[in-house]
């Protein structure tokens, strides 16, 4: 069987077999591109910031918080990263939910709250890395990526501008609507086949992230990171959010700190994302862990020269959203998501026209046969015409 053979069988009932569920991951995946401006649109009074000053201290926004929510666990702090931003907050709840407290950072007063699972960009999250189905649902999704990985791929080799690029990209838009499919399936995935690959392969190495992760630091003969753990002093307090900062910027002067993930457990680690010059992550990809009593740096890790391993895996994340060309490549993002949908609606419709017409072969073959058993059915002596 030809290389094209192969690409075609695949193709054909990948297609039919996961189309939708495909359609349904690249939509809200779509929507996910600008949902923290959809987040805000809908819930405005809760984002609306009149810069007045100095910035109330994160310490501040700490005891704030905890004051606000003392049965909660404080898990982490997305720091304002413009003039107009808030403080976003996220505490753990005792039920394994999470609770985002917005908070205004000149007044350090609560904005509002959102329980997760209870917003629409949450429920659309949701439907994208799950299919609302929890850990088998991702799964789920990740064989999906997988999956797309390999139609786009496929796709490519079927393409027929390799042979004749005119054709590859004519749309014959006034022919026969099996044509028109065919021409609207061919032009649309070839025009977003290699960003459909990029967003494929790296949203499958998020679903499998544990075991993507030892096979990127397997191939670039990199050891993984240990765990870090504070050292835990008896009766000593944790240190205070502010001086985490300080730490953070004395470890890693270059860049704007954008994030503190706090310790869990008593031998928990601060962790401060930052974000260098350069850097197309936009959460920021450098991190700094700090030990929760002395605040000192158990590791530093600059995005742009630490190893090969830790910069594959952090760039998974910026190309499966489309962040690395700013806005351009975002907006650009929001239409490929609708491709996976245009390709399998004219994909099932090229399906049922050629099953339809293998029932035709089908029928016009049983008539056939029928009436060559006719022609040769054997008769008595006695009903032989010439008798």
């Amino acid at each position: 069987m030809k290389v094209r053979q192969i690409a075609l069988v695949l193709h054909r009932y990948i297609g039919v077999t996961v189309g939708i569920l495909l359609a349904i991951v690249c939509l809200t995946g779509s929507w996910l591109i600008f949902w923290k401006e959809i987040n805000v649109f809908l819930n405005p009074q809760m984002f609306q910031v009149v810069p007045q000053g100095d910035r109330v201290s994160v310490q501040f926004v700490v005891d704030t918080v905890r004051s606000a929510y003392p049965d909660l666990q404080l898990n982490f702090m997305d720091l304002p990263r413009t003039l107009n931003s808030v403080y976003t907050v996220q505490m753990l709840l005792n039920n394994g939910g999470r609770l985002f407290i917005y908070l205004d950072p000149y007044t350090g007063s609560v904005l509002g709250s959102q329980e997760w699972g209870r917003t629409l960009m949450s429920f659309i999250y949701e439907i994208h890395i799950s299919l609302l189905g929890g850990k088998a649902g991702e799964t789920v999704v990740g064989i999906c990526g997988l999956l797309l990985l390999l139609l786009s791929v496929t796709g490519l080799i079927l393409w027929p501008g390799w042979k004749k690029l005119v054709a590859g990209f004519s749309i014959r838009w006034h022919s026969l609507p099996h044509l028109m499919n065919y021409d609207i399936h061919k032009v649309g995935g070839i025009l977003s086949g290699v960003l459909l690959i990029a967003i494929a392969s790296t949203g499958t190495a998020m679903a499998f992230e544990t075991q993507f992760k030892s096979a990127v630091y397997s191939l670039a003969g990199t050891p993984k990171p240990p765990q870090l753990t504070s050292t835990i002093v008896a009766n000593s307090p944790t240190i205070p959010a502010d001086i985490v900062l300080q730490k953070a910027d004395l470890a890693l002067p270059s860049g704007k700190s954008l994030s503190i993930t706090f310790p869990r457990e008593p031998q928990g680690t601060f962790l401060v994302r930052k974000k260098l010059v350069g850097d197309i992550h936009p959460n920021g990809s450098s991190y700094v862990y700090l030990d929760r009593y002395s605040g000192e740096a158990l590791r530093v890790e600059n995005s742009f020269t630490t190893n090969a391993a830790f910069r594959i895996i952090i760039s998974w994340f910026p190309i499966h959203i489309g962040a690395f060309g700013g806005l351009t490549t975002r907006i650009l993002y929001v239409f490929i998501g609708f491709t996976p949908t245009l390709l399998s609606l004219t994909g099932l419709a090229l399906w049922r026209r050629r099953q339809w017409r293998l029932a035709q072969r089908r029928e016009a073959n049983r008539q056939i046969t029928a009436t060559l058993a006719e022609s040769q059915k054997s008769y008595p002596i006695a009903e032989w015409p010439w008798f």
